[in-house]
């Protein structure tokens, strides 16, 4: 006992405060982070850290990785919130995504697209009797937050169709709202499936007997970015986010810029910058997709080393929850080293390529840089894993966690076992139909008094002494 209160004091110094840990210097980065990074002006490196996060690990689809604390693969899957007042300048965020995405799935999608408009054109204008060929089989990956949960359904399903196997989407919005507006009608809630989404291998289907509709059950991954406002973020996590876990699946990055400060300004990308990013995208687009436009072989990233460092930060804050009696954060702390687990293993990924640029593809890859880069690799990982792990619980617990343990408790409340005395129980010797009345109103009944003293009257239990006057009748043995 003694030894395990030992651990917990020397995990506090070392994992508890956030102001204590920082990420690796902007030129020890991973690749494209670290252009993305070194360019951004000091008071948005760490939000220009997070807005690279998610279009990284969408277009890494093929990774897989085990989470000591999970029994089933898991991937590269983030969802990020980038919160900031109006005209806070969250336009980086898109600059970041277009950056990322303009070249690859983007360019990629726009020729499956033509394909599925040209075709829907010839459907429109073939004559009464003329048979069409069979509708285009496109894999795309760029959603709009606006899609509906049937060709959502369908698009994940066409995956396995063409390929056998999931591939992850991209997702994202620059105003937050959009996504709320399209929840309010049904078919375009996705507030379910951005649950299921977080993990892979959790399936979603829909059923419909319709021949113009699209069943089936498939495995949806998702990445996404979204942007808001504080009251949009509000509208959007509402009770049922709250209390349904769709928060603690989120990255919240908070743009909290001092009164009358100067806009952010982003240096722009040299032309050896922009070579060096292009060349890492056009490498992670060689390894998810082959010559032959199939898909690659899964790669199975070796992430093992760092299950000591991730079991001393959970099990820290599980003690800080147990001393605190914080439900949220005994609650928060579990995806929030998820997430920052994730977000270790894609820095791992793109150390790794670029120790090894002109390395064959392999699923042993992963663990084959040599021992003194791989040293260097881990210890600049573990830092990030560290640091996102408290930011991430950090932010949730500013944003979410009064509301987390109000709605908590209330339900708590609500579930507590009523009085195990029963009503008749509970009442003096003589009672007046006043006291009567008290204790259902107490209870939460909706008999009237009259109905009892009925009851009790024809059991022979009381003795009516007037008409507002009873006494128990003590039963003969």
């Amino acid at each position: 006992m003694i030894q395990g209160m030992l651990n917990f004091e020397e995990e506090s110094k070392m994992l508890s405060h956030l102001e204590r840990l920082s990420l690796p210097k902007d030129k020890d980065l991973p690749p494209v982070i670290r252009e993305i990074v070194t360019n951004a002006p000091e008071n948005r490196k760490i939000p220009a850290f997070i807005a690279s996060l998610s279009p990284l690990c969408a277009m890494c689809p093929r990774v897989r990785l085990h989470y000591y604390y999970d029994t089933r693969p898991s991937a590269l899957l983030l969802q990020v919130l980038i919160e900031g007042a109006q005209s806070s300048g969250k336009s980086f965020a898109a600059d970041i995504e277009s950056l990322i995405m303009d070249k690859t799935l983007k360019a990629r999608d726009k020729a499956m697209r033509r394909l599925e408009q040209e075709y829907r054109d010839k459907k429109k204008t073939r004559k009464a009797n003329e048979k069409l060929e069979s509708e285009p089989e496109t894999t795309i990956r760029v959603v709009p937050p606006t899609i509906s949960k049937t060709v959502l359904t369908k698009r994940a399903d066409m995956y396995e169709r063409v390929f056998g196997d999931t591939l992850t989407f991209w997702m994202f919005a620059e105003e937050l709202a959009q996504v709320t507006d399209a929840g309010k009608n049904g078919y375009s809630n996705l507030r379910t499936i951005m649950r299921t989404s977080y993990d892979l291998g959790s399936l979603f289907g829909i059923d419909f007997a319709s021949d113009n509709s699209y069943s089936a059950i498939v495995d949806i991954n998702i990445c996404s970015m979204f942007c808001a406002t504080p009251a949009a973020l509000d509208e959007y996590f509402d009770k049922k986010a709250i209390e349904g876990g769709n928060i603690t699946r989120t990255i919240l990055c908070k743009i909290d810029d001092d009164l009358g400060e100067d806009g952010a300004i982003f240096i722009p990308y040299t032309s050896e910058q922009r070579s060096a990013i292009d060349t890492m995208l056009a490498r992670l687009m060689n390894e998810t997709y082959d010559n032959d436009g199939g898909l690659q072989p899964t790669v199975d990233l070796n992430m093992s080393w760092l299950d000591k460092t991730v079991c001393k930060w959970v099990r820290g804050k599980g003690n800080e929850a147990t001393l605190s009696g914080s439900q949220a954060l005994d609650v928060f702390r579990k995806r929030s080293s998820v997430s920052a687990f994730r977000i270790a293993a894609l820095c791992q990924y793109l150390y790794m390529m670029e120790e090894n640029p002109t390395a064959k593809r392999s699923n042993s890859e992963s663990g084959q840089t040599g021992a003194a880069g791989l040293t260097s690799i881990q210890r600049r990982v573990k830092q990030i894993y560290l640091f996102m792990a408290e930011y991430i619980l950090q932010a949730m617990l500013d944003r979410w966690g009064k509301r987390f343990e109000e709605l908590n408790a209330k339900r708590e409340a609500e579930l507590k076992p009523g009085p195990k005395e029963n009503l008749f129980d509970q009442l003096t010797e003589t009672f007046t139909r006043e006291q009567l009345n008290l204790l259902i109103e107490k209870q939460g009944k909706v008999t009237p008094d009259k109905v009892f003293i009925n009851r009790w009257k024809k059991l022979r239990v009381i003795e009516i002494i007037d008409k507002n006057t009873f006494k128990k009748v003590k039963s003969k043995r």
